[in-house]
């Protein structure tokens, strides 16, 4: 099965490599787009000899990658979250730490993984706070990317004419999604608690895209109401590869995540059953609207990811 995992892999990036080859490129790939390809090459080599690598080859090989994506974005549209942005980034990957947290207590009540191999004392805690610090520049960046290649002429409404949702359908969906969060906990975690913790994968999305709506920040309903379904397939496209992606870099690293799920355990390419595959389109929306919902309230730079805007020929027709 590890070896249909890699080949599935292989077979997404190159998807996302040819894709991003067809695209028109004006602009440079540039020195740190170089410099993350030959550091995620050098990382992946490595996991891939049977030798013992550092522990932080991991965080290592991600750091790579998100240089290569933020890098082959700017080469498409000439802006990227890094390169055009760099203090919204920073703030991304600052808050990336915090963001997993949540995500951590559950895997505190639920056991759905543990980590092994990590060195001991402060280095283990500066190690995990490397790590989580690149989900979502990684996210972010793969969804930049995909929706830069993809991008698509269209016409978006205009927000004057989107009828916002009544308020009870925006307060039942945020009641689902805080039914998602609270299942998994209150029930016994040896009977149905521990098989539902694919609840929290979209428990959060349910729970804070109505806020962020109600709120004036960018709302992936929103964006369905515009007539704009480009971030949103961008995101879910984002959390798939990069879930697949972290499952295969972790199966042969040394320092890593042990899946002890019983949910689905005889199926699986790498740690996590393949059933978990289903969740990681929802993860990659989900960590669009927990952002938005964290960084908004504290007011913080914000990294943006673009939507489509509406031709000026359109505009000018319309007025």
């Amino acid at each position: 099965m590890a070896l249909a995992g890699i080949a599935l892999t292989v077979l997404s990036a190159s998807w996302l490599v040819a894709a991003w080859l067809r695209a028109p490129r004006e602009y440079c790939f540039g020195p740190s787009g170089w410099a993350g390809l030959g550091l995620f090459a050098a990382c992946a080599l490595l996991l891939a000899v049977p030798t013992h690598e550092p522990p932080f080859i991991g965080a290592l090989a991600w750091t790579g990658y998100v240089l290569i994506a933020d890098s082959a974005a700017y080469a498409v549209r000439g802006r990227s979250l890094l390169r055009s942005n760099p203090e919204g980034f920073l703030w991304l990957a600052v808050l990336s730490i915090f963001l997993w947290l949540p995500f951590e207590w559950y895997n505190e009540r639920l056991a759905a993984w543990y980590w092994a191999g990590l060195p001991p004392g402060p280095s283990r805690y500066l190690l995990l706070g490397w790590s989580h610090a690149c989900i979502w520049p990684a996210l972010y960046g793969t969804a930049d990317l995909v929706w830069a290649i993809r991008a698509r002429d269209g016409a978006p409404k205009d927000p004057a004419a989107i009828r916002a949702p009544r308020a009870r359908w925006l307060i039942l969906i945020a009641a689902v999604g805080a039914a998602c969060l609270i299942l998994p906990l209150v029930l016994p975690r040896l009977g149905a608690g521990e098989h539902l913790f694919a609840l929290t994968g979209v428990g959060f999305l349910l729970l804070l895209d109505p806020l962020n709506l109600v709120s004036g920040r960018p709302s992936l309903l929103l964006d369905c109401l515009a007539n704009d379904r480009s971030r949103s397939v961008a995101l879910a496209v984002s959390g798939w590869f990069c879930g697949l992606m972290a499952d295969c870099l972790n199966y042969r690293a040394d320092a890593k995540w042990h899946s002890i799920s019983s949910l689905g355990a005889d199926f699986k390419f790498f740690e996590l059953p393949v059933i978990a595959y289903l969740v990681f389109p929802f993860f990659g929306l989900q960590a669009f609207v927990i952002y938005e919902f964290v960084a908004g309230t504290l007011n913080v730079p914000v990294a943006t990811l673009p939507v489509r805007q509406r031709r000026a020929s359109e505009s000018g027709a319309e007025a």
